[in-house]
């Protein structure tokens, strides 16, 4: 079996998304980045936990891509990197 098609590469700033709120909170339901569809009706971009390596903390700079997938694209984190100088 090949490698899935990796369609674009870039750096974005994840923000960690957990459930329930203040001391409650618990297992992290997803990441996003700002950035949405070509649809223009979300204003973020999900990742799945699965596809992201684990960091301390709620937010981290990590490099991106788009792959292949079935039925669509998705979204995976590859690693961990310093963010941009002006961010």
């Amino acid at each position: 079996m090949r490698p899935p098609r990796v369609y674009r590469r870039t750096v974005k700033k994840l923000t960690r998304m957990r459930a329930g709120v203040g001391a409650a909170q618990g297992r992290t339901l997803y990441f996003t980045f700002p950035g949405g569809t070509r649809t223009g009706r979300c204003r973020v971009t999900f990742l799945d936990p699965e596809n992201v390596p684990e960091f301390d903390g709620d937010e981290a700079w990590f490099e991106v891509e788009q792959v292949e997938g079935r039925p669509w694209a998705f979204w995976r984190a590859v690693r961990r990197v310093d963010g941009p100088p002006d961010a």
